[in-house]
Formats: structure tokens, C-alpha cells, sequence
């Protein structure tokens, strides 16, 4: 379906290790894919990444927003993270498709969960709060490094303020949704800046963190300055709950599309339907009794 529709993964695109275990269901039974929209080249050259770039990526496919929800409607997923590459090329960024790909969605498959990884629209919040509003779950933006190696490892036109305020924007535009944000370790930071990113990304109003091992996709792309330990990484997936965070995952092979945590997100969101459904049939019982008083009050006397 993936080749027919010519849709691309960024799964496949970044070479995540994750993939087997997410497509498949995994432990928990919740299957999920990652679908990358707005086509497989972006305009900006972060040294971690290895999707591929191009100053002129090719034009937007107007089919894929229809495209990508009857695939995913055929699959019968539970939980989609729908991400793209950056296009700065385009006059919006690619906003307005992003918006359109998940209200086709919402239409196709009502029932699964989206999970938005969006890029920085450049930090205009205009372009944010359209996203925020196409009918998402979560929206999530990876900060990705601490604010001191920002300019090492994010291409030039990403910041580390930029992607703050795209992340506190979206929570205060909507404050109904879940907020993510995701780090890579090892490539320089020190425990006192990665303490201060987590502290700061709370402060922004973030719900949920993963921290995870940045790898090397190829020699063309920057070295890992560090293997961080599994004791490391537990230390900082306690320190996250400490702080607030309604989840934090933190190991080797932890992305910011990881599976276990798309499970516990998709609980927190089924639990949070079901409160709101209790809720209006509490309302409904209400409003129901009321009528029925009001009726019986009015009623001619014999």
C-alpha cells in the first residue's frame, strides 16, 4: 500500500530500530506506524539526520492528505504519528497540507489516534495554532539538543527558543492536547543542560519527553561524542517524572516515535474519552430529568 500510494515512512527514511517492534504491535498490542508527508527531501541539513535535502524539493502531491488516511484506514492502525520534512520552500512551510492530511484522517479513520511531529514553521504561530486545530491528539516538535549544541547538530534556520515557543504556543492554544518533545544524548551535552532542557520544556507546559541514544546514520553525518548508560538513562527517565512530565521515556533505543510510549499516550487519551463520555451522559441524564420536571410543572391540573 506504502509503494501504491507512494508514501514514505520516515521509519524507513531515518532508518529507526525501532521499526519491527512498532509495525508489528509489539508487547503491548497497540500497532502504530509513522507516516512522513510533504515528500521525502527537505530543504534544511541537520548533522544527525539522514533523510535526504534539497533547496527545491519537489511540489506538494495534492493526492497524498487522501492518500494517507485510506492507507490508514486499510490498516486498521491504533496510533498514527504523522511527521514531514521541513519545507521552507513553501510560502505557509507545508502548514496548511499538514492540516488537511489529518482532517482527511479524522474522516477516514475516526477512530485512530494522531500524534502530530511537526516541523518549526519557521516559528510563526499562526502556522501552529492551523495544525493545533485540524483535529490531532498530540502534537509534538523535538527540541532535540540541549540549547548550547543547537547550532552543531540543527540546521541554522532551527533554534532552540524557536522550537520552545512552538511547543508553548501550541499547549496555550489548545490546552486540551498532549504536548511532546524529544532529545538525542550523546552528542556533547552535559547532565546540568539536559536537567535545564527538561526544566524548560515543562516550563512551556510539555506533557510528555523521551530521551534517547543519538546513532550515527553514516559516516556523513556527525559523530556520537558519547554511549550513554542504561543507568543514565533511567536516572533522567525518574528525573522527567519528578518534574512533572505525564510521561517520560528515557533509554538506548528510545525515539521520539516510540512505541511503548504511543501505548500509554493512547491510554491517557482513551481514559480521557471515556470521562468526557461519562460526562455528557451525565449531562444528557441532566437535561433529560429537567425536561421531564419542567413538562410535569406545566402540565394542565386535573
Amino acid at each position: 500500500t506504502l509503494r501504491e500510494l507512494k508514501l514514505h515512512t520516515v521509519c524507513e527514511e531515518a532508518r529507526c530500530p525501532n521499526m519491527g517492534e512498532c509495525w508489528g504491535g509489539g508487547k503491548h498490542g497497540t500497532a502504530t506506524a509513522t507516516i512522513m508527508i510533504m515528500g521525502d527531501t527537505c530543504t534544511r541539513g541537520c548533522r544527525f539526520c539522514s533523510v535526504k535535502t534539497s533547496k527545491t524539493p519537489g511540489a506538494l502531491d495534492a493526492n497524498e492528505p487522501d492518500n494517507v488516511a485510506r492507507a490508514l484506514a486499510a490498516w486498521g492502525l491504533d496510533y498514527v504519528v504523522l511527521t514531514s520534512v521541513d519545507r521552507d520552500d513553501l510560502a505557509d512551510f507545508g502548514a496548511a497540507h499538514f492540516a488537511h492530511t489529518v482532517r482527511s484522517i479524522r474522516e477516514q479513520a475516526p477512530q485512530l489516534m494522531i500524534e502530530c511531529l511537526t516541523p518549526d514553521f519557521q516559528g510563526q504561530l499562526p502556522l501552529v495554532e492551523q495544525v493545533a486545530d485540524s483535529g490531532l491528539d498530540v502534537f509534538a516538535h523535538n527540541v532535540e539538543t540541549v540549547e548550547g549544541l543547537q547550532r552543531m547538530v540543527r540546521d541554522y534556520r532551527a533554534n532552540y527558543k524557536q522550537s520552545m515557543s512552538v511547543l508553548e504556543h501550541a499547549k496555550r492554544h489548545k490546552p486540551t492536547l498532549l504536548t511532546k518533545s524529544s532529545i538525542m544524548l550523546g552528542v556533547g551535552e552535559t547532565d546540568a543542560e539536559v536537567l535545564q532542557t527538561l526544566r524548560d520544556l515543562r516550563a512551556a507546559g510539555v506533557d510528555i519527553v523521551t530521551l534517547g541514544q543519538y546513532m550515527r546514520p553514516t559516516k556523513r553525518h556527525m559523530k556520537v561524542h558519547e554511549y550513554v548508560t542504561p543507568e543514565k538513562f533511567a536516572h533522567w527517565e525518574h528525573v522527567g517524572k519528578d518534574l512533572g512530565f505525564v510521561y517520560a521515556a528515557s533509554g538506548p533505543l528510545v525515539r521520539s516515535s516510540y512505541k511503548a510510549g504511543e501505548f500509554f499516550i493512547s491510554e491517557i487519551l482513551r481514559k480521557r474519552a471515556e470521562a468526557g463520555k461519562a460526562m455528557r451522559n451525565v449531562a444528557a441524564e441532566v437535561a433529560a430529568q429537567e425536561r421531564k420536571r419542567t413538562n410535569a410543572e406545566s402540565a394542565p391540573t386535573a
